[in-house]
């Protein structure tokens, strides 16, 4: 997410309560429990039951579904005849349990208000759907208010103070379909519908200062502007298998920032839950999901990426492999972690990508309007190989490289990437000024792997 403060308006602030069960029977702490999930006014039985057997897998009460071979806590949300699950505010998870949505379906239905955003007139973008907007820009749409955090799930964070990845993780989603926007959008029309007036910017799946996530098989639909899944402040993390159909292209930032997968670190404006402490997502696995239109939305544009850095040096996201994805007719580039080092980007398909993967390093910035520079951010060890890519003029008329390695002089520091492989690639398609491959001058292959190049 850019341009929004999360914590001036989610008006939930961090994530309370946790609970110590001995031997089976609770302690005093239970009644904190309670706190793990909110108590919702309105929701329907099934729903309440679900907060009801998450917050007793956070207290380590195991259920009728037992623990897998994790050690994590089973609550199934997928049974016969299970009718949808109508949010009406966040859904939190605790440690060591694993929900297992197979079969089942989310909808958000948050309590939502008026907000005054700003059409972003710098970068390049689709042509419709055509917000109209005042003499300065501005333009009126929802925002989600009285919810923990705007997003459809949420990992259990102890307290506003919790650092790094301090947070209960060892953490499992299998399946389930999400879907943010369907409940606001479904009886309207044209071009309120295809900018989801009625819908507030959300996203479907946070986790953050946590480690051990496993996200398997979902199927994510319509993100309104932000992502499907965000890693901040995450160790170990996987991704896969997942199918992300439909995303509601944001107005008010560019392309560069429609991850449906986003790496990203507590910022100021970008903290859901505990400290603001810059912390990196590191040890990442994005592997065999599928990024492609759905019904009634266009494509995202980018599977994974990253677009947010840190304040200080070192604030850098690590150790991420991108394999064995299928990303179809992407806005932007389809695949563009910034700010990663140690990354390894082998085996994927870009269909009719109006660009394909770009990587670049992000140099430190104080926050401020504008941000200060105060140190070099340089990526070390970066590989691209076998992917396939097809680039395609985007609807906003834009072509971008197939692969394009950037590097970065800001503020007196240059910031370097060096250890690159870029082998066994093929691009085909629309090129920029006849070249499909594309570097910057601080960029430093690996020796005796010469680049491809066009």
């Amino acid at each position: 997410m850019a341009g929004i403060n999360r914590r001036s308006v989610l008006g939930g602030g961090a994530v309370v309560g946790v609970a110590v069960v001995s031997g089976g029977v609770y302690t005093a702490a239970r009644a904190a429990v309670a706190g793990v999930n909110p108590s919702v006014s309105g929701e329907a039985a099934h729903v309440r039951t679900l907060r009801k057997a998450l917050d007793d897998a956070a207290a380590g009460i195991a259920g009728p579904d037992g623990v897998d071979s994790a050690g994590r806590i089973i609550v199934k949300a997928g049974y016969t005849g299970v009718p949808t699950y109508t949010l009406l505010n966040t859904l939190v998870i605790g440690g060591n349990t694993l929900l297992d949505a197979t079969g089942a379906r989310f909808v958000a239905k948050f309590g939502t208000a008026s907000q005054e955003y700003k059409l972003d007139g710098t970068n390049d973008h689709s042509p419709t759907p055509v917000y109209q907007v005042d003499g300065q820009g501005l333009f009126t749409a929802p925002i989600v208010v009285g919810a923990k955090a705007a997003t459809m799930l949420l990992n259990h964070v102890p307290a506003a103070t919790t650092k790094g990845y301090a947070a209960p993780g060892n953490i499992k989603i299998r399946g389930g379909e999400w879907d943010p926007i369907s409940a606001y959008v479904w009886q309207d029309t044209g071009a309120a519908r295809a900018r989801a007036d009625k819908a507030p910017p959300m996203n479907a799946l946070t986790f953050i200062h946590t480690q051990d996530i496993e996200i398997e098989g979902v199927t994510v639909y319509n993100v309104k502007w932000w992502h499907a899944v965000e890693l901040n402040a995450v160790r170990r993390a996987v991704v896969q298998d997942s199918f992300f159909k439909g995303w509601v292209e944001n107005p008010t930032a560019g392309l560069w920032q429609g991850e449906a997968v986003q790496l990203d670190l507590p910022s100021a404006s970008s903290t859901w839950a505990g400290a603001v402490d810059g912390t990196p997502t590191v040890d990442v696995r994005v592997v065999r999901n599928h990024v492609a239109a759905s019904g009634s939305q266009p494509s995202w544009a980018k599977l994974i990426g990253s677009h947010t850095g840190g304040a200080k040096a070192g604030q850098v996201h690590a150790r991420v492999l991108i394999e064995g994805n299928v990303v179809d007719d992407a806005k932007w580039d389809a695949i563009g972690p910034m700010n990663t080092t140690a990354l390894v980007i082998r085996g994927n398909t870009v269909n009719r990508g109006c660009g394909g993967i770009y990587v670049s390093p992000m140099t430190a910035k104080t926050p401020g309007r504008p941000p200060v520079p105060v140190a070099a951010n340089p990526l070390n060890g970066v590989e691209i190989t076998g992917n396939t890519v097809t680039v395609a003029r985007s609807a906003a008329g834009v072509t971008r490289h197939a692969v394009r390695i950037n590097s970065v002089s800001e503020g007196g520091f240059d910031s370097k990437v060096t250890d690159v492989v870029v082998t066994g690639n093929t691009a085909t398609g629309d090129s920029v000024n006849g070249k499909r491959y594309s570097y910057g001058p601080l960029v430093e292959f690996r020796a005796g792997v010469p680049p491809q190049n066009d």
